[in-house]
């Protein structure tokens, strides 16, 4: 897990950094609509979602196996968790179609603030709760999700 400016995502050698910030410097990232826009086909390819972050007892923590994610925040303030597998307990099997695991919370976890113009990164097979609400934030965030294929 990675966490830092946009602006720093080449410093730490992330597979398809160079076109996810092409992508950025070439669009208004946080007015674009929501959906999903291939990138690099499947190898990389963005997921757009404007929310309200939950309280973290309403989210579930996951893993995936196949990609990794780069949680863009185009706008907004979020708490992402991460913890680690070992220390989880497994919500759902594994779904390979849709390369997601759902596990149940546990007090072992750390909070990760996640504002504007920041990132997240988290490797397969690292868990992670992403959309938490920040105490002190309670409007809407815009997000791109940055699926890159690892295995």
């Amino acid at each position: 897990m990675i966490t830092d400016n946009i602006q720093n995502l080449k410093r730490y050698a992330i597979p398809q950094s160079d076109a996810i910030l092409q992508f950025i410097a070439h669009h208004d990232c946080s007015h674009l609509p929501d959906g999903e826009i291939e990138i690099d086909g499947r190898k990389l390819f963005v997921r757009i979602m404007s929310y309200t972050p939950k309280p973290a007892e309403d989210n579930r923590f996951e893993i995936h196996q196949v990609y990794a994610d780069v949680q863009y925040m185009a706008r907004g303030v979020e708490i992402m968790q991460t913890a680690r597998v070992k220390e989880l307990s497994a919500l759902t099997e594994y779904d390979s179609q849709a390369d997601f695991q759902f596990f149940n919370p546990s007090d072992a976890k750390s909070d990760l603030l996640v504002q504007t113009g920041e990132f997240a990164f988290f490797y397969p097979k690292e868990a992670h709760r992403p959309s938490c609400a920040y105490a002190g934030y309670k409007g809407m965030v815009k997000k791109l999700v940055f699926k890159v294929k690892i295995n």
